[in-house]
């Protein structure tokens, strides 16, 4: 027998306390979740095809059918309004009801074809002036870019479930393997270890592929002498992890030993430097000094790293440019400087890193050596 959801968990009701605090600063009756993420984050219900209502006090969850009795059991405590035909017209009634005046929504979250359709169905059934749709941006992402407890302990046992699959199919790697097998066995290791899926679709990237760094496997098979590239990661109770590892397969070339060792060199001294009070950009400067001085800038065209959680790229970004912060306990970031030499391969090592209030912590623990 399933076990309903009555009341909402602490940690989800802090969540909401920071959001609500948010909508105040904002001067915001209501706030439109439209990103499942978003969603997820504030209540546990992972449904598709469904919005949810935040306002002073109420949390209204629109959705449909498919998903009426998974809300029950996740988020029993919510208030579901059940969508019958268009989105907009039940998302309007429902807004109308809560009579919220100013209601918030993501303007990088929401597509214009449901503000749209949203403002359309408003203005018919109580007149455009009644409800103000306000756009803002990147409120969401910045609270939930530092982790609580719950969020912590689930990203170690993403990371942990993903080590165990890389481990399980390290010792099996043979020359004349595909990179579409061996990316199907890595996620069939992860799935039969509790991960509900792999966090993004496995990289695996044999010889000269291992030079482009968001390759997709395909027919390529391993070759002795060669390098190989797998980045793969694991959603375990709705969180990611993410992890690189390149593999010497034989006796590869002395340049791609060479960059193995500078992106190693590189990787290490990030990580040795990362506490709260770091900027993103002095992060992925430590980094990038050691590749640029060896010769290969022009090599390393990406970013450090990424902050990782309901989504495999969250905020902070550690890069070069855009946006500059300083780093914050709780926040889990990526560490992952790669060197990519077009026909020839590349070599990218990365771990996820916790920040801690004394420096940080290092979540990923599988061998880095040659």
């Amino acid at each position: 027998m399933r076990i309903v959801v009555s009341k909402a968990k602490a940690y989800l009701k802090v969540r909401q306390k920071a959001v609500r605090e948010a909508m105040k600063k904002l001067n915001l009756d209501a706030l439109l979740l439209t990103a499942s993420a978003d969603l997820a984050y504030l209540t546990n219900f992972t449904g598709d095809d469904s919005i949810g209502i935040i306002t002073g006090k109420d949390f209204i969850l629109v959705t449909d059918f498919r998903y009426t009795e998974q809300a029950q059991i996740e988020a029993g405590w919510l208030n579901v309004v059940m969508r019958e035909g268009k989105m907009d017209v039940t998302l309007g009634d429902a807004l109308i009801a809560t009579k919220a005046k100013r209601v918030g929504f993501e303007a990088n979250r929401a597509t214009f074809g449901q503000i749209h359709a949203l403002d359309r169905t408003i203005g018919e059934k109580v007149g455009k002036k009644a409800v103000e749709l306000v756009p803002i941006e990147d409120v969401l992402v910045n609270i939930r870019k530092v982790k609580d407890d719950h969020e912590i302990g689930l990203i170690r046992k993403s990371a942990a479930i993903a080590e165990e699959a890389f481990t399980a199919i390290r010792d099996e790697i043979k020359v004349g393997q595909s990179e579409n097998y061996l990316a199907g066995l890595l996620v069939f290791e992860l799935r039969s270890r509790g991960a509900s899926d792999s966090s993004f679709p496995v990289i695996v990237a044999a010889g000269a592929n291992s030079s482009l760094p968001h390759y997709r496997p395909g027919e390529a098979l391993v070759r002795k002498d060669e390098p190989l590239l797998i980045d793969w990661g694991a959603i375990f109770g709705g969180y990611c992890s993410d992890l690189t590892r390149t593999l010497l397969i034989g006796r590869v070339s002395a340049r791609i030993k060479e960059i193995y060792k500078i992106v190693l060199e590189a990787q290490l001294a990030a990580i040795r430097f990362l506490r709260p009070g770091v900027t993103t950009q002095q992060a992925d400067r430590v980094a990038r000094d050691i590749i640029d001085k060896a010769g290969y800038a022009e090599q390393f065209g990406h970013g450090l790293g990424h902050g990782i959680g309901r989504e495999i790229h969250e905020l902070p970004t550690l890069r070069r440019t855009g946006g500059d912060e300083e780093l914050r306990p709780g926040m889990i970031v990526t560490v992952e400087p790669g060197i990519y030499l077009p026909g020839e391969g590349g070599v990218r090592i990365e771990d996820d890193v916790l920040i801690t209030h004394s420096g940080c912590e290092v979540l990923t623990t599988l061998d880095k050596t040659i």
